[in-house]
């Protein structure tokens, strides 16, 4: 078998979404190794519970240099998200990575089995409402990629891929190509059209398991669930209402929304009962 684990990444700033974060990655998947990615120099408070919630912390401090070099090429300054870019030089051969501003509902395990068939799997893929948070409509006519590429436009929330797939030399060989697109790219969203880019520019295979979900009709795969959808309710920390299992829920864009408007998160009861879990004492 692979070496196989999990990454996030996060920093002090978020320390209660962390752990949140992780109570629930560890109710349902107490075994699978967990890396934290600093998202920047301040990880002190979040480090201190790498005994306890049994991760280990991100060293090789050159290849985040070389992230955030990539995020001033796009930005004009440090971005942390670009650290993402990373863990396809890290530890394990075969890895999933989840955003932190999630709950993880349910074993993760199965997700590597489907690499027999993908290079990269995300969560969702091929739908609207996610391309106009990866690209602008210029894309299409831009002509640098087709129009399957450009459609595919994942959440790039939730990663499943294995080491080879994205090495940094190839990043470094597609990043002039990458650029030059910047200006089709929804840069709100900061990684995430560029992550886009190389995994569809990659060559290997790519889909989401929302994609094989519908292509194969086997409903009974645990997928995401974003908190902006009003159609779920919470009972006793679990989500109901949905037909298929979920996988996570995933706030992308609420808890900014939420500080901007001064209301609560949707699905607060969710995330409010896996924080008051387990009390970190570290």
């Amino acid at each position: 078998m692979s070496n196989r684990g999990a990454y996030f990444v996060a920093n002090d700033a978020i320390l209660d979404l962390a752990i949140a974060f992780l109570n629930s990655f560890r109710v349902h998947n107490p075994s699978i190794p967990l890396c934290l990615v600093p998202f920047g120099d301040d990880v002190g408070d979040i480090a201190a519970l790498a005994g306890e919630y049994d991760f280990s912390v991100w060293r090789d401090q050159a290849r985040l240099d070389w992230c955030d070099d990539i995020s001033r090429r796009f930005h004009g300054h440090t971005v942390g998200q670009y650290r993402k870019l990373a863990i396809w030089d890290g530890p394990f051969d075969e890895f999933v990575y989840i955003d932190t501003d999630t709950v993880v509902l349910s074993d993760i395990g199965f997700t590597f089995r489907l690499l027999d068939r993908f290079d990269f799997l995300t969560s969702h893929s091929d739908l609207p409402d996610i391309r106009r948070w990866v690209w602008k409509d210029s894309a299409y006519a831009a002509g640098a990629l087709s129009r399957r590429q450009v459609s595919y436009a994942a959440n790039t929330g939730f990663v499943v891929s294995r080491k080879p797939a994205l090495t940094p030399a190839s990043v470094e060989a597609r990043l002039p190509a990458a650029l030059a697109l910047a200006e089709h790219m929804e840069l709100s969203c900061y990684e995430q059209p560029l992550l886009n880019y190389l995994i569809v520019t990659a060559g290997g295979g790519y889909g989401s398991l929302l994609a094989v979900a519908a292509a194969t009709g086997s409903w009974r795969i645990p997928l995401e669930r974003w908190a902006g959808d009003p159609s779920l309710s919470v009972r006793d920390g679990r989500l109901v209402g949905s037909r298929t299992p979920s996988l996570l829920m995933h706030w992308a864009g609420e808890w900014a929304r939420a500080r901007a408007t001064g209301r609560q998160i949707p699905y607060v009861e969710l995330w409010e009962h896996y924080r008051r879990l387990r009390e970190p004492v570290g």
